[in-house]
């Protein structure tokens, strides 16, 4: 080869390696980017553009519009406190172990560095209001680790959260209570005005800001400025093919611990039951109370995007995310609020704006756990710490890249009498007394759950970083039921069509039970140490997933006695 020539290939190669270099780091960062965490309490994914007609969200609409909406995100345990110690830290609840309003992170995991304390870390302004972490856990919102300062943190205000009005009858407080007070009297429009004031403070000290604006509502009661109830003045629809429990149910897949009644002005106080679901005309009414607060949230959050575009650079330097802390019934399954493993308590909407990220929907299944590493990565900050167990959303976002297959979901059981498995509430009870753990997996086309006999892990090296004590399935007697539900991902939004049947016992689903009880059993072994964890636990679930055919996996989302499938 002549010495010209050899010169001319070193120079296309060393050309072609910078262009290599360049697009490896083009979609990153080239300096800290502001976040701003829209974090709604109780809300599932019910705006207009998660498919629900009936909710008036325009301003929400109009952020999904510029975003990057995520269909399938689930939360890992579905109710307030250990959700939030879970999301906050990136770690899975086991892992964590904060299952209920006992434990918070700083108890159990002290080496735990939180997403504000991350970013404070990182030379951030950190500056939070109303309900980001649960009140009381960790103690007093975490005030000296996770936020800066600059302002102080605005707490969760019970008084500016509770309906004034009884119902005459019963005497409780009313679930749906729409008031005529100015809209400063209610915390949700505080912590819209302070996040509003949190990203101005920041940007005149010209440090980047995480800012996170803890919303309320739509948790109960259903307190809200009337103009808001007001905007729906006909009668709502009421679930009709989902109202019932699903046929074949297991007793411990459903709970009163939520609440065991509900009250308006118009029905009085009425007991939740899982064999009489409520009368429809009552439902219609929760379910105006719940539509009311969601479009009090919409435009709340609206406000602070509008502030937060208002800078010109805003759209080239902040990343933006809505999402809630689980999901929630409203009627469904004759279930009401969370603290189930269905597809309506687990999902929660997951909306990300950010630069470089082209608008549009993902149906990939993630996790809140993933929000931790994902905030990390688009705003260009270092990978967080090893025992940040999600999985960076980045590279999904920038390219499509592939995220994992599967998403788990868990909650705990305390039945105070096995033959009343239902009435069952863990909410003040240790780690070391809580006798059932339920855990679902949820892959393409089907949720699997399974309710196991929960126990101390024996003492060995491996577990004895866990303080308190690690628990684990009891492998010495069967699990206590099994569940599995067909689902038509292409039809999620249809919360009345969900869940109808579960067929665990159907011959012809034996082979996504036998694969996907694998692929559980997987998970549970490898959970707290993430490398290959993914993939093991996915390959079996795609078996799972893919060994029942189209036409079947149809008719097993029927109900019995049903028509058409769903």
């Amino acid at each position: 080869m002549s010495a010209m020539l050899a010169r001319a290939l070193l120079l296309l190669l060393a050309a072609a390696a910078r262009s290599k270099s360049s697009k490896k780091h083009r979609d990153k960062p080239t300096k800290k980017l502001n976040v701003l965490w829209l974090l709604v309490d109780d809300f599932r994914p019910q705006t207009n553009f998660y498919g629900q007609g009936d909710t008036s969200t325009p301003r929400l609409d109009a952020f999904a519009a510029t975003a990057r909406v995520f269909d399938r995100a689930y939360c890992q345990l579905s109710v307030c406190a250990p959700s939030r110690n879970s999301f906050f830290t990136g770690r899975r609840p086991d892992s964590l172990r904060v299952y209920n309003f006992v434990d918070h992170f700083r108890s159990t995991s002290p080496d735990a560095v939180p997403l504000p304390e991350y970013f404070k870390n990182h030379g951030y302004v950190t500056l939070g209001a109303g309900k980001t972490y649960q009140p009381g856990k960790p103690p007093a919102y975490d005030v000296g680790r996770s936020w800066s300062g600059e302002l102080p943190y605005l707490p969760l205000m019970k008084n500016l959260t509770r309906c004034s009005r009884k119902n005459a009858k019963s005497g409780r407080f009313l679930d749906v209570c729409p008031e005529d007070f100015g809209e400063e009297a209610f915390m949700d429009r505080l912590t819209a005005d302070y996040a509003v004031e949190a990203m101005r403070v920041a940007r005149k000290r010209e440090k980047p800001f995480f800012v996170v604006a803890g919303f309320y509502r739509p948790h109960l009661r259903w307190h809200v400025p009337r103009a808001f109830y007001d905007r729906y003045s006909g009668t709502l629809g009421t679930p009709l093919r989902s109202r019932s429990k699903p046929s074949n149910m297991p007793d411990i897949a459903w709970a009163n611990e939520g609440c065991h009644t509900m009250t308006t002005e118009e029905h009085g106080t009425v007991a939740v039951s899982m064999d009489r679901p409520l009368k429809r005309s009552m439902v219609a009414e929760l379910r105006k109370g719940y539509l009311a607060c969601a479009s009090w949230i919409d435009e709340l959050a609206g406000r602070v995007l509008d502030a937060a575009d208002a800078v010109p650079s805003a759209k080239a330097d902040t990343v933006v995310l809505l999402s809630s802390d689980h999901g929630f019934h409203l009627g469904e399954q004759a279930s009401w609020t969370k603290h189930t493993l269905f597809e309506i308590g687990s999902r929660v909407p997951l909306v990300v704006r950010a630069p470089g990220v082209k608008p549009g929907r993902s149906r990939a299944l993630v996790e809140l756990t993933d929000v931790y590493r994902t905030f990390a990565d688009l705003a260009g900050l270092p990978a967080p710490a090893r025992d940040v167990q999600g999985k960076s959303l980045g590279p999904l976002l920038r390219s499509g890249a592939p995220h994992r297959n599967f998403s788990v979901t868990q909650y705990p059981r305390c039945p105070r009498d096995y033959r009343k498995q239902w009435d069952a509430n863990c909410k003040r009870l240790t780690a070391a007394e809580i006798p059932v753990m339920g855990y679902t997996l949820r892959v393409d086309h089907f949720r699997f759950t399974e309710w196991y006999y929960w126990v101390a892990a024996p003492a060995t090296r491996a577990n004895e970083r866990f303080d308190p004590p690690e628990k684990v399935v009891d492998k010495k007697r069967k699990p206590l039921a099994t569940e599995l539900y067909a689902l038509d991902d292409a039809r999620i939004n249809d919360f009345d069509g969900l869940e109808l049947a579960n067929v665990a016992g159907d011959p012809r689903a034996a082979c996504a039970v036998a694969a996907l009880r694998a692929a559980l059993a997987i998970f549970l072994e490898c959970q707290h140490d993430e490398a290959g964890c993914d993939d093991r636990v996915g390959a079996a679930a795609y078996r799972g997933s893919t060994c029942v055919d189209a036409t079947t996996r149809a008719d097993l989302r029927r109900r019995p006695g049903d028509g058409a499938a769903l």
